[in-house]
């Protein structure tokens, strides 16, 4: 034998005495499960690519970036509970803008003329209630509710250029809305904030206030359960003071800074599934934001009971939610967060019985929902790393095709 040869089978050896002793040994570490082939899935016909998966993402036109902007002031308007914790319901929410101002201001010609020669940049508002129910609100006429309904809250932020406009839009939107209910409705002076104007009809249970802080216009519009000024002022001033410490938490923008605004910096939005692939920024069906945004659109995509849909949220510290066309987005803090969110069934809705998950599929669970506590009969949860997808259909197969298709999505947007 050469000393090559010799020297190789001393390598050998040594290699083999080395493997066979490690078989009766003790090796730390945890064994990692390798991932399914998404490929396997049974996805229908839906979407397994994210849109931006060339890295082509979506770019809002600059006509749009208001919405992306109303998006980002969401996080930061107080929700109608935040006011009073008797006000669990949401009643939808909506970005604004000059051209589209809600009704709950006053009268939206009017309001829209002021906000226009005033240079309103963009808004935000959202309504709440503790019953049910919403208010009737016409901008032309004074609103009425049910008598059942004891309170109910709209809260309104609108961004100016600078505090001299925001200042003169609120005392012109106020003295606007006044005019056309001259002789019946009567000035109310708060006595925490002399600079709101507000106003109220004395045979009624509602206010409507506005006012100027800094660059921005904050307005409610209030209800108590009887016509009670005392109630609406004690109600309104608290409300002024969350909202206020709300922005505190932000800062107001350009014109410049708005048109440069990141889109789904995150890509959490371009990950959710997205069955026509639709990319419009949306602030009721397409957006992305912080639990606090989320959670205002209640009444809208999500279901009515904005306590609950908080609460569950809530469980999975989300970093980030993002809502596209009816299915929910949630970036966790980490894998174990996502995967108790599947185990726990976190859906921000009430939920009946479990049904099947979808075949093959890990981290899933699927289920039929209460009936008329969410928009869609059944629904599932999935779980992929950090990431959390809920989807729902009125059909069993079509749910468990979606959540498959959700699952591939997250993978392959890795």
């Amino acid at each position: 034998m050469t000393l090559s040869k010799r020297t190789a089978t001393i390598l050998i050896t040594a290699i083999l005495t080395t493997a066979l002793t490690a078989c009766g040994s003790t090796v730390s570490g945890t064994g990692v499960p390798g991932e399914i082939d998404v490929r396997t899935l049974d996805v229908g016909s839906y979407p397994t690519e994210p849109v931006n998966a060339h890295d082509d993402d979506p770019v809002p036109a600059f006509y749009e970036m208001d919405t992306v902007a109303s998006m980002r002031i969401a996080d930061h308007t107080i929700h109608a509970y935040d006011i009073d914790p008797q006000m669990i319901y949401g009643n939808r929410a909506d970005a604004n803008y000059a051209r589209f101002l809600p009704a709950e201001l006053g009268d939206s010609p009017a309001m829209q003329a002021i906000a226009e020669k005033h240079k309103m940049l963009y808004g935000f508002h959202s309504s709440g209630a503790s019953k049910d129910t919403s208010p009737n609100v016409s901008g032309s006429d004074w609103p009425s509710k049910k008598d059942d309904n004891r309170l109910t809250a709209t809260t309104m932020v609108f961004q100016f250029p600078d505090a001299e406009r925001a200042t003169a839009a609120a005392r012109e939107f106020h003295d606007a809305d006044f005019a056309t209910k001259e002789g019946r409705n009567q000035p109310v002076s708060l006595p925490k904030y002399t600079a709101a104007h507000s106003h109220w009809r004395p045979d009624s249970p509602f206010l409507r206030t506005v006012l100027p802080h800094g660059p921005y216009v904050i307005a409610f519009l209030l209800s108590v359960a009887t016509p009670d000024l005392s109630a609406l002022t004690t109600l309104a001033e608290s409300a002024y003071t969350k909202q206020i410490e709300a922005l505190a938490e932000t800062t107001p923008l350009t014109d410049e800074q708005i048109m440069a605004l990141p889109w789904d910096p995150e890509h959490l939005l371009m990950r959710t599934l997205n069955p026509d692939e639709l990319t419009k920024p949306d602030s009721t069906y397409f957006f992305v934001g912080g639990k606090q945004g989320a959670v205002h659109h209640s009444g809208g995509p999500l279901p009515d009971d904005r306590q609950y849909i908080d609460q569950q949220l809530t469980r999975m510290n989300p970093q980030q939610v993002a809502v596209s066309w009816g299915s929910i987005g949630i970036r966790t803090p980490d894998a174990g967060t996502a995967r108790r969110a599947v185990t726990d069934k976190l859906f921000p809705w009430r939920t009946e019985t479990n049904v099947a998950p979808p075949p093959n599929l890990p981290d899933s669970a699927c289920v039929e929902n209460k009936r008329f506590a969410a928009k869609k009969r059944f629904s599932c949860i999935v779980a992929y790393h950090q990431y959390v997808g809920i989807v729902s259909s009125e059909q069993l197969l079509d749910v468990q095709q979606r959540a498959a298709a959700q699952y591939a999505l997250f993978a392959n947007s890795r």
